[in-house]
């Protein structure tokens, strides 16, 4: 009986919008709650499946429950790290910049190598054209897992070609390109950047693509 009172609660805390969602919040975190009745795995199911609703129409509702959902999560146990990094992208896609990297942060100092945790951190700071930071935290995600993945190869080789490092951004567009032989352009891309003859340039002279 005291779960399905706890559920119903919650599951209205979900759908309030966001700001009124952190402030019920917090009034609510003022009462003694048993989270521990809850089903930490079964929530998270549930805020996956809003947030892929929010994904695929754009709707903020499904974003502003999934939000709760997660959140109930991640007071279920702290110590999990996927609920804390899908809050994270929540806040991120809210535009609630500080929020999105305190629950980032937080994540990083549970697992600072999760490839998940560090893709996800550096689409963060790729949305907002934040070049250095993106291709950090891309990094650390590609080293750890994540190197077969076209979306992240695109991206780096996306970044190496803003810095004008043209050797290594051939090298990701190549492997993007492999990863995803209907992506076309990036053969185009390729053969433009090949035909810049940068191999020859004194900055390159030596100078192997960057891994």
């Amino acid at each position: 009986m005291i779960y399905k009172i706890l559920s119903i609660f919650l599951t209205c805390l979900c759908s309030l919008p966001c700001f009124a969602f952190e402030k019920a919040t917090i009034q609510y975190d003022e009462y003694p709650v048993d989270y521990s009745v809850l089903d930490e795995k079964s929530i998270t199911k549930e805020g996956d499946s809003f947030f892929e609703q929010y994904e695929k129409t754009g709707d903020v509702k499904f974003l502003t429950t999934a939000m709760g959902k997660y959140y109930i999560s991640t007071k279920i146990h702290p110590n999990e790290l996927y609920p804390i990094i899908q809050l994270a992208k929540t806040y991120d896609e809210k535009k609630l910049d500080r929020k999105a990297k305190q629950y980032f942060n937080r994540g990083l100092d549970m697992d600072n190598t999760d490839p998940y945790l560090n893709y996800s951190f550096g689409n963060f700071y790729f949305k907002r054209a934040d070049f250095k930071r993106a291709l950090k935290y891309y990094k650390k995600a590609y080293n750890n897992g994540y190197q077969d993945y076209y979306d992240i190869n695109l991206k780096i080789a996306t970044i190496y070609e803003k810095f004008a490092d043209l050797l290594s951004a051939k090298y990701y567009y190549d492997k993007a390109y492999s990863l995803n032989p209907s992506a076309t352009t990036l053969k185009d891309k390729s053969a433009e950047i090949d035909s810049l003859d940068y191999g020859k340039s004194e900055y390159y002279d030596g100078k192997k693509h960057e891994n």
